[in-house]
């Protein structure tokens, strides 16, 4: 079987709600993949920051393996060892006293706003998110999302969800009535083009909710599980949320989230409030179980910010050697965005195409940069061989 053939099955039987590469993945290993022509790719989008140990991490794959010969699923009316496991470790390296767990992003942002409004009380339902902002594809989720193309054909979206401005921490507080229960917010903005919130914007933020009685709540979901350098984004922020999300890099591509807050706050999700059928399954659990205890490792962390200060080194010397097309370079850790001229976000697709074409996975985001969101054992050969496909299709293309 071709990607060809794979991909007139697909195209037959799938929802349209996907613009693919032609191209089926049939193998993956560390930072590299391979499609069903056997063409090799190297990549640096880790099924969008998820694959953050790589494709079939050894030890992540055993730990699967190893779970799913003596448990699969069992229904959340009983314990397992896998998600108190899991539990443990994510209460134990956080603000955290308790956790929700469910299978997405976009899950644990439901659970945060239904936890943010219940907690909150009779009258208190607004949520106020960011424009730019990407909090999931769910019907709530899309309403807390500050981009409109999102919105479209869904309408009328659930209410109690306001934007405000990005960068202006007055305009928030202008928004804050009575009826407000949260302010929820991306420490590093992924999918409007890597932007980063500055530590003063986000303090700013926190002192805003203190002084209103409103929680603070963030999306951690791209960002968190060592993405941006640390942990978790907000911890080299200087700010601490009242809930926190996590998902995508949690299970290094098996599906589970998690959504995290404080005793006090976790008392008003009672027994029925809240539910997942298989959230927190033992085979996804026994996954981030493992995913967390390499990331705590001794060393993780500071390889993962040697490996982002020689990423962005590199990328700062492409962006002078074509200045027709970038201009520099944004984000933290390894959420890195390549920002474009204007001449650049014309090319942005092809630019992104043409990387396809020479082996490597990149995305444009936002409309505006260059995204990288490679796994974190990436090697700076692998980013070295990453610069030069660029080069040469910046060549073309300049």
């Amino acid at each position: 079987m071709t990607n060809q053939d794979w991909a007139e099955r697909g195209n037959a039987v799938f929802v349209g709600t996907y613009n693919r590469f032609p191209a089926a993945m049939v193998k993956g290993r560390g930072c590299r993949l391979w499609d069903a022509d056997g063409k090799e790719y190297l990549d640096f989008l880790a099924g969008i920051a998820v694959c953050s140990l790589g494709h079939c991490h050894p030890a992540v794959t055993e730990a699967i393996c190893r779970q799913a010969g003596s448990l699969v699923h069992v229904s959340n009316l009983f314990h397992t060892q896998p998600q108190i496991e899991l539990a443990e470790l994510l209460v134990n390296n956080s603000f955290a006293d308790r956790v929700f767990m469910g299978n997405s992003g976009a899950e644990a942002n439901e659970a945060a706003i239904k936890l943010a409004r219940i907690y909150s009380g009779p009258g208190k339902y607004e949520i106020i998110s960011l424009i730019g902002s990407f909090h999931g594809r769910t019907l709530a989720t899309v309403a807390a999302t500050g981009q409109p193309k999102f919105h479209q054909g869904f309408e009328p979206l659930p209410q109690g969800f306001v934007h405000a401005d990005f960068g202006d921490p007055a305009i928030i507080e202008r928004l804050v009535t009575p009826q407000t229960c949260a302010i929820l917010c991306e420490p590093l903005q992924g999918e409007s083009g890597v932007r980063p919130l500055e530590p003063e914007y986000l303090q700013a933020i926190r002192t805003i909710c203190d002084k209103h009685g409103v929680l603070l709540i963030f999306d951690e979901v791209q960002t968190g599980l060592c993405r941006t350098g640390s942990l978790f984004a907000h911890e080299q922020l200087g700010v601490t949320p009242d809930i926190m999300t996590l998902a995508k890099a949690l299970g290094n591509g098996l599906p589970i989230g998690a959504m995290l807050t404080t005793e006090k706050i976790a008392a008003s999700l009672t027994v029925g409030t809240h539910a997942s059928t298989f959230g927190g399954n033992p085979v996804a659990a026994a996954a981030a179980v493992e995913v967390l205890k390499i990331m705590l490792a001794d060393g993780f962390l500071a390889s993962v910010r040697e490996k982002s200060r020689y990423f962005v080194g590199k990328l700062q010397e492409l962006a002078d050697r074509y200045p027709q097309l970038a201009t520099g370079v944004r984000g933290r850790g390894l959420m890195l965005g390549l920002m474009l001229t204007d001449k650049g976000i014309g090319l942005g697709m092809e630019i992104v195409q043409q990387m396809f074409q020479e082996g490597a996975l990149i995305n444009f985001a936002g409309n505006k940069v260059l995204r990288f969101v490679p796994p974190l054992v990436v090697s700076e050969a692998e980013i070295d061989a990453l610069i030069e496909k660029l080069c040469r299709v910046f060549d073309r293309l300049g």
